[in-house]
């Protein structure tokens, strides 16, 4: 499934295509579930459930019987439908990570799990997700309140000293872009929370802080692959989206051209199936992208334990021994060096060039003298005509130092017959 050692940004996108491409069926099946169901109900009750609500509240503005009561009721819904609803999918997104980041586990060890089999690895940590989602929301609440908290101080502290409306302008500017970078900090320092939860089995508060550590020292390569990974998606989805929503509008005219059926008291017949077919359409395409970035997370944070704690050597002793039995299981942080390694080879000399003595060439007369030693010429004899020059040593006439029969001190006469 993926290299074992530290990921690229490479390995990481051809692992999370490879996970969806090999158990599509699955994990399509759990994104339609938690993502596609939620987000469909979503999207029909916030299109009519409002359209209905205002003509009921304008109906009891006319002045019909009971107009705070209905007044009351249709706030009411209409904070319903506009809030609950979307938490609810943003809920079942988020719990989306879950099933998607075990099964790519078990892709990595090269076990494939099925729809009851993903429910089963997640046994005892579904609620650790869900506790997570809701520490989620309440601290959106906590940044929501200090956020108006500060915004009013500041603002009343500006109308008191009688600023101009430049200055308003540029605190207001100001104030929102530190508002985005906190909330993007934070969801960055922590995205590898339920990952945590579902392969190491940690809970909540443990997860946050393993998810705070790896990604100490990582934090830009991580925003950076996340934001180009959405970028990516987002793109893809608003291409796909563009045919999808051209034909539902094809479709609503094919049920109702003309819009006869509509009326005041709710939508036609073409509208209905506008909307419902190109709400199915694009949250097919949001389905995809929300396994797809789901993975990514996951290879994300393998990535970061195998650079920190040598997760890359647990799965290979597990693949070769079975040992340990889980090799995603917590584990203490390893100090290794980094990846790629490091080299530097200025100033550093061949390893060859350091064994071989070195041979200098004197430019006179092709005569080349062998050094036994370095910095240590030593003059070895020639034996051959007058006036011919040495010729290299080819690896067939002995080696280098061996002396031939017909040297000095052998006794017997040169190939040439000289003495």
């Amino acid at each position: 499934m993926i290299p074992l050692r530290p990921l690229g940004l490479g390995d990481v996108l051809a692992g999370a295509f490879t996970v969806f491409r090999r158990n599509a069926r699955v994990l399509l099946l759990w994104s339609v579930l938690l993502s596609g169901v939620l987000g469909l109900l979503s999207t029909l009750a916030s299109t009519f459930g409002q359209r209905a609500l205002q003509s009921r509240m304008f109906s009891a503005l006319d002045g019909g019987s009971g107009a705070d009561s209905v007044l009351a009721g249709t706030l009411t819904l209409t904070a319903l439908i506009s809030v609950v609803l979307p938490f609810l999918a943003y809920l079942g997104r988020g719990f989306l990570v879950a099933p998607v980041a075990a099964d790519t586990g078990q892709r990595v060890l090269g076990r494939r799990a099925t729809f009851r089999g993903l429910w089963a690895l997640l046994a005892g940590r579904r609620w650790s997700v869900v506790a997570w989602m809701l520490v989620q929301v309440g601290a959106g609440v906590v940044i929501a309140i200090v956020a108006g908290l500060v915004f009013f101080g500041v603002f009343a502290a500006m109308g008191a000293a009688d600023s101009g409306t430049g200055w308003f302008v540029l605190a207001l500017v100001l104030f929102v872009l530190g508002l985005v970078v906190v909330v993007v900090w934070l969801s960055t320092r922590f995205v590898f929370t339920v990952p945590t939860i579902a392969l190491e089995g940690r809970p909540v508060f443990a997860a946050a802080a393993q998810s705070w550590r790896l990604t100490r020292g990582a934090f830009w390569r991580t925003f950076g692959i996340l934001l180009l990974v959405q970028v990516m998606f987002g793109f893809a989805a608003s291409i796909a989206s563009i045919p999808l929503t051209v034909g539902s509008v094809f479709v609503a005219g094919t049920f109702d051209p003309l819009g006869q059926t509509d009326s005041a008291s709710g939508a036609g017949a073409g509208a209905v199936v506008a909307v419902v077919v190109g709400s199915l359409l694009a949250i097919a395409v949001q389905c995809i992208t929300d396994v797809l970035s789901a993975s990514v997370v996951t290879f994300l944070a393998i990535d970061r334990r195998i650079r920190t704690e040598a997760l890359d050597q647990r799965i290979a002793s597990h693949l070769d021994s079975g040992r340990p039995t889980d090799p995603f299981a917590p584990s203490e942080p390893v100090a290794r060096a980094p990846w790629p390694p490091q080299q530097s080879w200025a100033g550093q000399q061949w390893q060859a060039q350091q064994q071989w003595p070195q041979q200098q060439w004197n430019g006179q007369g092709g005569q080349q003298s062998w050094n036994g030693q370095p910095g240590q010429p030593q003059q070895q004899p020639w034996y051959g005509q007058p006036g011919q020059q040495q010729q290299p040593w080819n690896g067939q006439s002995g080696r280098p130092g061996q002396q031939q029969p017909w040297q000095q001190g052998s006794g017997q006469a040169p190939p040439d017959g000289t003495a």
